[in-house]
């Protein structure tokens, strides 16, 4: 998928695809940020500051959410044009190209990494390099967490199948990412649903965190340790 092809209307195409669930993307982007604060507190709690790598960052969109909360935050992007719209948007951050196969970065460089809904736009012979080259530049004991669709959620294949910026796309579920992750050396893998409802209210938000087991929320997350 050449994203820049799509660099101005990323956002209004997003928002069409989720219109009918009468959230605006923002929305989801939110409760993401917040699954990404929770676990960075809980497993690194040791670090002030921890160094933050968002691998296919894209627009940054999720920045906003994340750069007041003690993080220091790097973002790598293969769409160049896009890239240069995430630094209009968040001077603050630092962001650079790369060739979406070697990270320009020295082994053992960041506390942890986040991928959001990148893995299902990457070739499947693809994934196991891409996470070997992830696990490469985490320190020891630092995390990795990667949010993907639910293949098992009719509402999130409706949307990837009816989506132009998904027409590459190939979705893979919590257990074949383990596995992957398995064999690329991380550990302590835990994955958990998210968003079983698009609805904000205090008590949606918790029956999501209390549903997390259940294999349907129409996304899901890994974290997981290099050890």
């Amino acid at each position: 998928m050449d994203f820049n092809r799509y660099k101005n209307s990323y956002c209004e195409t997003i928002e069409e695809s989720l219109k009918f669930a009468g959230q605006e993307h923002d929305f989801y982007t939110r409760v993401k940020a917040e699954s990404i604060r929770h676990l960075i507190k809980k497993h690194l709690p040791h670090i002030d500051m921890p160094y933050l790598l968002d691998i296919g960052c894209g627009h940054g969109l999720i920045h906003k959410h994340l750069k007041d909360h003690n993080l220091r935050l790097v973002g790598v992007e293969m769409a160049d044009e896009v890239l240069q719209l995430a630094k209009q948007n968040n001077p603050d951050i630092t962001y650079l190209c790369h060739d979406g196969k070697i990270l320009p970065f020295k082994e053992n460089t960041f506390d942890a990494v986040i991928a959001i809904c990148v893995m299902h736009h990457i070739p499947p012979q693809q994934w196991a390099d891409f996470l070997t080259e992830m696990k490469r530049i985490i320190k020891p004991d630092g995390i990795a967490i990667i949010f993907e669709h639910n293949p098992y959620n009719p509402f999130t294949r409706y949307i990837v199948k009816n989506n132009i910026l998904d027409k590459d796309a190939v979705l893979l579920s919590s257990r074949k990412l383990k596995t992957l992750l398995a064999r690329a050396g991380f550990s302590h893998t835990k994955s958990r649903n998210i968003l079983f409802t698009p609805f904000s209210h205090f008590f949606f938000r918790w029956l999501d965190k209390i549903l997390g087991w259940c294999p349907f929320g129409a996304q899901y997350y890994a974290k997981t340790t290099k050890k």
